[in-house]
């Protein structure tokens, strides 16, 4: 296996919540979806054929990171399928409320059996085709480094980071036999189920779920009562999820 991580951070991020609508919720992370269509800006792919190039890989990823802070933006467009804007031009159309995470800093790790996969991450994110951003078109990211041949690693403890599946329903399935574990939770869920792949109607057409996975989101420090398996970045652990 080979590895690697880029370190970004971008002024301004939003990671739109799907179960949200009319209230552009933003998740604290980005998800998965996000990470590909990222890889796709850097090597300049379609969103179709950068799904292709994480699965003929075999792609791992990791993502770890946290932001400053929050706040709430107001967003007004014309809703031009609406026929009152057909009408009247000036028609004021709708607002609707977004979140938008402050002064971010993230970690993604990328794994795979295939040596040229790794070399041509690393070569996309020192020189991206398209410019990366973080979920917005206007939220763009700068790259703070790039590394390469991490050690790999297992944890029990973990933060700010992806994890596969409900990781709060996991640990107290253990709870009765592993009972060394410091778990939160919160109003917010922890676990979410996000689209992870899309059947699209050509390279740039309409597009379909066609697969979803759980996933969880930690946000403070966790310590779980079973390892999972990541790579040490610094004084940093990234634990590695398939997609």
């Amino acid at each position: 296996m080979v590895n690697c991580v880029v370190e970004l951070k971008a002024q301004t991020a939003s990671f739109r919540d799907p179960e949200f609508q009319n209230y552009h919720r933003s998740l604290e992370l980005p998800p998965p979806t996000t990470v590909i269509g990222m890889v796709g800006a850097a090597l300049g792919l379609s969103p179709a054929m950068a799904q292709d190039f994480f699965d003929l890989n075999k792609l791992r990823i990791g993502v770890m990171g946290k932001s400053k802070g929050k706040a709430k933006d107001l967003w007004k467009y014309n809703n031009r399928t609406n026929k009152m804007w057909l009408h009247h031009p000036n028609f004021d159309g709708s607002i609707v409320h977004r979140d938008i995470l402050m002064f971010n800093h993230f970690l993604f790790a990328f794994q795979s059996e295939n040596p040229q996969a790794i070399d041509q991450l690393c070569e996309a994110f020192a020189s991206p085709v398209f410019a990366l951003t973080l979920g917005n078109s206007d939220s763009l990211a700068k790259v703070l480094c790039i590394e390469r041949n991490l050690v790999g690693a297992q944890s029990s403890e973990v933060a700010y980071c992806l994890l596969k599946g409900d990781v709060i329903g996991e640990v107290l399935q253990r709870a009765e036999t592993h009972l060394n574990f410091s778990i939160y939770q919160t109003s917010d869920p922890i676990a979410h189920q996000f689209p992870l792949r899309f059947s699209y109607d050509g390279d740039y057409g309409k597009r379909q779920v066609s697969k979803v996975g759980i996933y969880s989101l930690v946000g403070k420090p966790m310590k779980l009562n079973f390892s999972v398996e990541g790579l040490q970045f610094e004084n940093h652990f990234i634990p590695l999820v398939e997609i």
